[in-house]
Parts: C-alpha cells; structure tokens; sequence
C-alpha cells in the first residue's frame, strides 16, 4: 500500500511558513482569485518573495504545485474512505464517489487555474494514472474473490479513472444535463451494476 499512500505526503522540503503560504494560495484560488506575477502575490500575503521562490520557481509551477496539493489531500480522504471496508468492490464504490468529486463545482475553480498552464499537464497525468493503478488493483482484487465478472480490469480501470476528465472538457460540458461529477457518479454506478456478480 506504500505506493498508494505516498501520494498524499506534502513535499518534506516545505517549512510551516510555506505550508501556511501554501494554504492561502489555495483559499485564494478557491475563491477565483488571481494574481499576475510572483511580486504581487508576495505582497498580497505579505510575505517576502524570496519565500516564495523557496516554494517554486515561477508563477506557473507554484499553481500547479498547489493544486497537485489539493488533489493529494483529496486522495487522501478517498484513500480514508475506503480503510474500513472488507469487500473490495465496496472500496471501489466509496473510492470512486470521493474521487469524482475531483470534478465538483470547488475542483473546477482549480482547473480553470491551470487552464493555459502546459506544466499542468503532466501534473494530472500523474493523478489519472494512480487512480487507474488503484483501481486496477481493487477489480483484479475483486474478480479474485468473485465480486464480479470476468472482466478486462485493464480496459475498465482506465474507463472508470477517466470519466471525470473527460466529461469536464469544455466542449462536453454545454450538452450535459447534470454536472460532470454527477455524469460521473451516474456512470460509474451503471459500470459497477454491471460487473458485479450476484451473491
């Protein structure tokens, strides 16, 4: 499990000071706000820049920095959710509700942040890809205790892992009757049903 949960550990090189910086920023970008450069956000936290620049070299990485943060305190509580359950496709059903929150309303202010940013990218890429390798590893746990059917765990973790961001892209969204989270949670609910063997 040392793999899973080494997503969620802050980084060690970050002192309090910037654990706190960190923490304003993303209330900041929480509530949509904006900053131009890396001066006007040290004086809008009245912090020096130097502090800053101990967190991350440019305006573009210390977004990202802080929202690749949210996204490992928000595996975490997915990760937290699932602890207590003995049967794996029940961890995949409790993990998979807590990880389409990840495009609720809050996440979409954090990726309209990282919208025009091109180190974004691999960034996420990194979050898709764990969530797919967990929940691989919870169906492949699954069909070996016959939870469910015979299934390619492959094709349906990346099927499953990647619904929310795709149902987030732009064009997608105005022909959406319910928000992607919802379009989510509404799927995967259909995929599980489908899968799962009758006790």
């Amino acid at each position: 499990m040392k793999s899973h949960t080494s997503i969620v550990n802050t980084s060690p090189s970050l002192g309090k000071r910037h654990v706190e910086v960190m923490d304003e920023l993303e209330r900041m970008l929480d509530q949509g706000e904006s900053f131009s450069t890396m001066s006007e956000l040290a004086k809008t936290l009245k912090i020096s820049l130097r502090t800053l620049y101990e967190i991350a070299p440019s305006k573009e990485e210390l977004i990202v920095t802080t929202v690749d943060r949210v996204l490992k305190k928000h595996g975490k509580i997915a990760m937290d959710a699932i602890k207590d359950h003995p049967s794996p496709i029940k961890k995949l059903e409790s993990f998979l509700v807590v990880a389409n929150q990840a495009v609720g309303p809050r996440f979409e202010k954090f990726t309209s942040s990282l919208s025009n940013l091109s180190t974004s990218k691999s960034m996420v890429d990194y979050h898709e890809q764990f969530i797919t390798s967990f929940i691989k590893s919870l169906l492949d746990e699954a069909k070996s205790k016959n939870e469910i059917k015979d299934i390619d765990t492959q094709a349906t973790a990346i099927l499953l892992g990647g619904l929310g961001r795709y149902f987030q892209t732009k064009k997608l969204l105005k022909d959406l009757k319910q928000t992607p989270e919802k379009t989510s949670n509404f799927l995967t609910e259909i995929i599980i049903s489908g899968i799962k063997l009758e006790n």
